[in-house]
């Protein structure tokens, strides 16, 4: 194409410099900008300065590719004016695949003029998701340059959050609220910071300020409904949480908090529709389906005996693997012919303990976007079988031994008649989790040592993972067992879990396991415990035989000690820390 520089501009605005800094002040002139420089008729040889202008203001319209189309008729090499890369960057950002021009033309701007804050700035933006390093670097490069820039002050601390650096986040928001105190994103992002911290009255101040500025602010009404299930006050959190997905349909993100305030409620009918939203959060993004077809959450949607077999496959943890495989035998009652893909650590235990066989396997030998069979997440089978509370299918076991136990794995008679297991920390790959729902050995240790020291149980350790080196000071008793080494599999560990009286755990998949198998199970859990343990109940509608312990107040496992110190003196109808001493002084 041809380009000329327009011959009649507005007089007010002589040429193009005097548009670019027009344009930058009031983006509404964009209309009148474009006319101006079209008023040439056929282009010839638009100027640089020009091709700015028509570029600008067709990114001020949101035109980004007629913007694009202007600015790519100049060579690059050919061109040193650091205004026209941080505009080509600004526009390229805006289109889809188009980030790693838009990064060159920043750098390259920034080649040309290092000392623009904008552009710092701007790359800070582009690199925060996929190089948040160099992204920090880049923000505190504009901030060097221009301090008292508010937004790059709450992008900043809003990405040092992100990269768990809280204490450094909380500084530059609130730099930045110094700077802009009426600004709502601001605060709702110290809100998240202070989350984070776990100060979650300071963070539900910092959300209900962002809402009184700005009353249609979803994510504010969404993260104050957060706080409120973290404080354990789920029933005034559906008000927050139902009006951010008013303000906003579409956000993923407000419909799973919405369904995790349902379903910790007992309002499963509501809880596990919304559920469904998790696929499109950026938690569970990650998970693709494994075929093309993705099964209609409803019963008549159902394959039938002739139909292409159903692919049940699931996306989550080993413990909803165990808990929700109990849906599993609900399809075989429907003649449903189905495959299981299964977390690697379960396949086995599928096979043998429900009898799966050949059903169950890791993955399938077929191309995920031309596979038509009929596919649904294991989790989303609640909402398939419409389970409300009254409705869950508690029945147990739903778990059987396939044979006879091995000898290596046989468990022997305790003196007092009890064999009793014991779990006291989760998977520390999830750093959060682990912190969450762990306890010190020591902690829980003293009230079962005594029990064994009575001659009334037997120990068995059936932790795994590097918190087995808690039981080092106790390992050598002769009534402690530790299974570490010894069991290889889920079906190792639920032989042993089948001989033993009571499991003593914390919120893990042996947890899940030991109520499968109907075995006494009591729980151990955190203040704001998961969903499926529903809101201050002592029970569970899911194992029948499950007794639960919570925190009286966040991180008091004092608390949770004391009531089982408590229930095992009820056990024994005995005042066992009575005798624990009266034996100790003999």
């Amino acid at each position: 194409m041809a380009l000329i520089a327009p011959a009649n501009a507005d007089p007010s605005y002589s040429d193009a410099s005097d548009w670019l800094v027009a344009l930058a002040a009031d983006p509404s002139l964009a209309d009148q900008a474009i006319a101006a420089a079209r008023l040439g008729g056929e282009f010839s040889a638009l100027s640089l300065d020009w091709a700015m202008v028509l570029g600008l203001a067709y990114w001020q319209l949101q035109r980004y590719g007629e913007g694009l189309s202007i600015l790519e008729y100049f060579d690059h090499t050919q061109v040193s004016n650091p205004h026209y890369f941080a505009l080509f960057g600004m526009i390229c950002r805006q289109l889809p695949a188009q980030e790693s021009r838009a990064l060159a033309s920043y750098l390259r701007a920034l080649e040309l003029d290092p000392s623009r804050p904008d552009i710092h700035y701007n790359v800070g933006n582009l690199l925060k998701e996929t190089q948040p390093d160099k992204a920090l670097s880049h923000y505190r490069k504009s901030l060097c340059l221009k301090v008292d820039d508010s937004v790059v002050w709450h992008n900043y601390g809003s990405l040092l959050n992100d990269e768990d650096d809280q204490l450094g986040s909380l500084q530059a928001l609130k730099n930045s609220l110094l700077l802009k105190p009426e600004d709502a994103d601001a605060w709702c992002s110290l809100g998240l910071t202070l989350f984070q911290l776990e100060r979650f009255l300071a963070a539900q101040s910092c959300f209900q300020k962002s809402i009184s500025l700005d009353q249609g602010h979803s994510s504010s009404h969404v993260n104050c409904g957060q706080v409120l299930i973290e404080i354990l006050q789920p029933e005034n959190a559906l008000y927050f949480l139902e009006r951010g997905v008013e303000l906003d349909s579409t956000s993923s993100n407000s419909l799973w908090n919405l369904a995790l305030a349902f379903l910790l409620l007992g309002r499963y009918k509501e809880g596990w529709r919304y559920y469904e939203a998790r696929f499109h959060t950026k938690e569970f993004g990650v998970h693709k389906p494994p075929t093309s077809v993705n099964l209609p959450p409803f019963l008549e949607s159902l394959p039938g005996p002739t139909d292409p077999e159903l692919i049940v496959w699931s996306e989550q943890g080993i413990g909803d693997g165990i808990q929700f495989c109990r849906y599993l035998p609900m399809l075989q009652a429907r003649n449903i012919n189905f495959r299981l893909l299964a977390h690697e650590h379960l396949i086995s235990f599928y096979q043998d303990w429900m009898g799966l066989g050949d059903q169950v396997c890791l993955k399938l030998n077929s191309n995920p976007s031309s596979d038509t069979r009929p596919n649904i997440s294991m989790l989303s089978l609640p909402h398939l079988f419409q389970t409300e509370l009254s409705t869950v299918p508690s029945a147990t076991p739903y778990l059987r031994a396939p044979g006879p136990t091995p000898s290596h794995l046989q468990v022997g008679q305790a003196p007092g008649g009890l064999n009793v297991g014991v779990v006291w920390a989760s998977n520390p790959n999830n750093r959060h989790m682990y912190r969450h729902k762990s306890l010190p050995l020591p902690c829980l240790i003293q009230p079962l040592i005594d029990l064994v020291d009575l001659d009334l149980i037997e120990l068995h350790s059936l932790q795994v993972g590097s918190d087995v080196e808690q039981l080092d000071p106790w390992r050598d008793h002769e009534r402690v067992f530790d299974w570490n080494g010894v069991v290889d599999s889920f079906s190792d560990t639920a032989h042993v879990i089948n001989q033993l009286d009571l499991v003593i755990s914390v919120d893990t998949a042996v947890a899940h396991l030991a109520g499968a198998l109907n075995k006494q199970t009591w729980l151990l859990l955190p203040h704001n415990a998961d969903f499926r343990w529903l809101h201050q109940r002592d029970d569970s509608p899911w194992y029948p035989s499950m007794r639960l312990f919570r925190q009286k107040k966040r991180g008091d496992w004092q608390s949770v000690i004391t009531e089982l110190q408590a229930a095992l003196n009820g056990l024994f109808i005995l005042d066992l820390p009575a005798l624990a001493d009266a034996k100790l002084t003999r």
